[in-house]
């Protein structure tokens, strides 16, 4: 490959010198042939503007596009190109590379990367022949190889195993696969040819030696099963390695330290009436005697003491030896090492067994060297994301000591970003003993959210519109830099809106938060109204007035993050100005709402001033699983003497996640548990001799608190609400989709003062139900179905219960449209 980089490397001087002689042509005749050489050269060290590719034609210039693009805006250099050529390599679609380099300006200050391409032929045609026993479509999707795919032989090789591998799992022992290709007109016509032979189905699986553990419990370990109603007993030979060795490692959880599978026989019967084999597969088994832990010593550790190793061992002296257990413990230690920057230490367990007393202890014998420090770091797989923006997550630079806790924390943080589907840290050796490479392979995600909706309903005036439509597009990595734009609209007959928001993550190379956003918006609202009319009538017919509202507000906040080995921690303020404006003939209608009347058809203030401070515990922040998060936001709401309301709003919020279970079940999925458990307080403290507006109140919304009591928002409301959540959830697609079961119940009261004193069994909204969630960043969906209850109150003339103190169902669920957003 050097050889080929070199060769394309002078190819690309030569034909660079060939487009530029022209241009220079009368300057070349007065200069030596030493300037001639020189200005060959003109490109190296200049910025390179662009990188384009001529000669596509069935590859989609997007997918070279996001292979050169990070190179666009560097130095030109030998490595650079190199690198470059690398990539475009790697992607194995053509057959001939030829490089141009043209002047990127009159100046010759830039240069643009032309790359002559000649592509591979093109799939035209995928035949599959001999296949009768597995459906066509189903190896066509086991393949790699697509029709009007770019055709690449090494491709068809490896897709000749992977339909074997196909047979293979569904027992087919005996299944031939070859490829042929065929140069047609269209393109290449590859048809896979198979001999699929008789199925092998497991008939009976047997132990023999085994006096301690029955057949029954063995085979619960095993990946081969008998053939019956709910299996269809395939047979895998490479599987029977695996199965003794976990038959093995069952015997050593319980203390048969010796127990072994000394053979595996296997008999073979032809089932002519069903055209298969049948198998008999006898485990032949040596138990050996339990053996008890008699402890571990250590020899040669000057940095940790026996004490502190020690204590990690999971066993203790005089328990039945647990070979799982042992080995905790025993990666513990290595871990301690390890965490601390000792990559290169050695380790030797040596086992002491007395097998008069049967008891076995070990020895550990600890070779120390000193700290490793990280030579290089490499960023993999960044197509789209520019490298800065990856590597400032990572809390380790090139010459730091090893730390894995600090790799733990980027890929945290990684994760938090939402920008990649995967990310894999690897640690390869460095250059010397005490060196260490870390590479970080990424899979990016799309990071652009389309939203788009139309939701029906009827309306008795026939001038308005019978549905409202709402829009909403944002890109939190435009451009692959780790800033986030956004915009969204509404429109609807009661309601029409813009939103636009900008924000960052990073200012100056510091974790610094800032964001911008403003909307402006019109709204067909309502509100109580006093029966006595501005004319001093009584209407005591109308309970509501309505009203338009015009609203316009402008909104920064800034913040800092830090991030221990513990949580990230964050701090962040922010001032948020509003102009709204009331219209409605004052002459009649009085709303009982102060807030509502103090804007009356005048464009007043409504501005506010927040300090948030939050630490996050999670293992990542938009689908957790195991960790926790505590934050508290103090905003206060009047800035200035032309407003109408000057109030403090608390919001305190607690999570706690806690991973139940997580079995295998297939290769691919685990059974997963996962206990979710929030509480939120908010409580409202005006200022002195002022009020609190009904709008400005706190109120259950049914939405995302008290989920399902969707019809008490503009009924119940208060200055103080306490709101709780228990959920459990079971991840169907993990990172895409889950099925959970909720529990929710929520208080509201007048004041914090009625919330501390005392809660009532019937001050309690409740709710419960299942719900599907999609843990996509991009598709922050919940779909619920919610059983709304109570206890009534004792009043009767309470609105939410019948007046007996006893418990009362809603009798109909409730469908819930609600969304899953990480709190933050």
């Amino acid at each position: 490959m050097k050889t080929l980089r070199c060769a394309f490397l002078c190819l690309f001087c030569v034909f660079s010198a060939a487009l530029t002689a022209p241009v220079f042509a009368q300057e070349e005749a007065e200069t030596s042939k030493t300037a001639e050489a020189d200005d060959s050269s003109w490109f190296y060290g200049k910025i390179i503007k662009s990188v384009t590719f001529k000669g596509l034609k069935s590859v989609d210039s997007r997918d070279v596009d996001g292979v050169t693009s990070g190179f666009i805006g560097k130095n030109f250099s030998d490595d650079i190109f190199s690198e470059m050529l690398d990539r475009i390599y790697a992607l194995d679609l053509f057959d001939d590379i030829v490089p141009e380099a043209l002047p990127g300006d009159a100046k010759k200050s830039t240069v643009a990367i032309v790359f002559n391409v000649k592509e591979r032929p093109v799939i035209y045609k995928i035949v599959i022949s001999g296949n009768s026993q597995i459906r066509t479509a189903e190896i066509k999707e086991a393949i790699s190889v697509k029709e009007k795919d770019i055709y690449i032989a090494n491709k068809v090789l490896i897709d000749e195993r992977a339909i074997r591998d196909l047979y293979l799992g569904k027992g087919f022992t005996d299944i031939k696969v070859s490829s042929k290709t065929k140069t047609t007109e269209k393109g290449i016509e590859v048809t896979f040819s198979i001999s699929e032979g008789n199925s092998t189905v497991i008939k009976t699986i047997e132990f023999v030696g085994n006096k301690t553990v029955t057949a029954k419990k063995l085979k619960k370990f095993l990946s081969l099963k008998e053939q019956g109603l709910f299996n269809k007993g395939a047979f895998q030979e490479s599987q029977l390695e695996a199965d003794k060795q976990k038959i093995v490692a069952y015997y050593q959880t319980i203390g048969y330290v010796d127990a072994s599978v000394i053979d595996v026989n296997i008999a073979t019967s032809v089932n002519t009436e069903k055209s298969r084999k049948e198998l008999t597969i006898t485990f032949v088994l040596q138990e050996g005697s339990v053996y008890t832990f008699g402890g571990i010593s250590f020899n040669g550790n000057q940095i940790f003491s026996d004490e502190k190793l020690s204590s990690l061992m999971k066993l203790k002296v005089g328990d039945t030896f647990n070979q799982s257990k042992f080995q905790e413990g025993w990666g513990a230690i290595m871990d301690l090492y390890y965490e601390n920057g000792y990559t290169s230490n050695r380790f030797q367990p040596v086992p002491n067994k007395d097998t008069e007393k049967n008891i076995i202890s070990y020895t550990c014998l600890i070779t120390e060297n000193v700290r490793s420090h990280v030579e290089h770091i490499t960023i993999k797989g960044n197509t789209k994301t520019k490298e800065d923006v990856i590597r400032r997550e990572i809390p380790i630079e090139s010459g730091d000591i090893f730390s894995k806790n600090k790799i733990t924390n980027g890929l945290r943080n990684l994760y938090n970003l939402q920008y990649f589907s995967a990310v894999v840290p690897d640690v390869i050796q460095g250059s010397e003993e005490n060196l260490v490479d870390l590479v970080f392979t990424v899979e990016e995600q799309s990071t652009t959210s389309v939203e788009l909706g139309v939701t029906f309903s009827g309306v008795s005036d026939p001038d308005d519109l019978p549905f409202a439509l709402y829009a909403k597009w944002s890109n939190s990595n435009i451009g692959g830099t780790g800033r986030s734009v956004g915009v969204s609209s509404t429109i609807a007959t009661d309601e029409q809106s813009i939103d636009l928001s900008y924000s960052q993550n990073w200012f100056m190379g510091l974790p610094i938060t800032s964001s911008i956003s403003t909307s402006f918006s019109h709204a067909n609202l309502s509100a109580l109204r006093l029966q006595i009319d501005g004319d001093g009538n009584i209407d005591s017919d109308s309970y509501y007035m309505d009203y338009e509202q015009y609203k316009w507000s402008l909104s920064f906040a800034v913040g800092h993050r830090w991030t221990p080995d513990w949580a990230i921690l964050s701090l962040s303020t922010g001032v948020t100005g509003s102009l709204k404006n009331n219209i409605y003939d004052e002459d009649i209608l009085i709303p009982l709402d102060t807030s509502v009347s103090e804007y009356a058809n005048t464009w007043g203030w409504q501005n506010s001033i927040f300090l948030h401070y939050s630490m996050d515990g999670r293992n990542i922040n938009y689908d957790p699983s195991a960790g926790w998060f505590a934050s508290q936001r103090l905003t206060w709401y009047g800035l200035t003497p032309f407003e109408s309301e000057f109030f403090l709003r608390t919001d305190t919020k607690l999570e706690k996640y806690f991973t139940l279970c997580d079995l295998p079940v297939t290769e691919g999925w685990n059974f997963k548990l996962v206990l979710m458990g929030y509480s939120g307080l908010s409580m409202l403290f005006p200022a002195p001799d002022t009020g609190i507006g009904e709008s400005s109140q706190l109120y259950i919304d049914g939405m995302f608190n008290a989920r399902g009591w969707t019809s008490i928002y503009n009924k119940k409301r208060g200055k103080a609400m306490w709101s709780n959540i228990v959920e459990l959830r079971m991840p169907l697609v993990p990172g895409v989709l889950a099925v959970d079961w909720f529990a929710d119940a929520a208080v509201i009261k007048d004041t914090p003062e009625a919330l501390f004193a005392g809660i009532d069994k019937t001050d309690v909204f409740f709710s419960t139900g299942p719900g599907i969630r999609f843990a996509i960043p991009q598709f922050p969906l919940r779909l619920l179905f919610a059983n709304t209850g109570k206890f009534g109150s004792t009043d009767s003339s309470d609105k939410y219960g019948a007046g007996d103190g006893e418990w009362h169902w809603d009798k109909n669920w409730k469908f819930v449209l609600s969304f899953n957003i990480a709190n933050k």
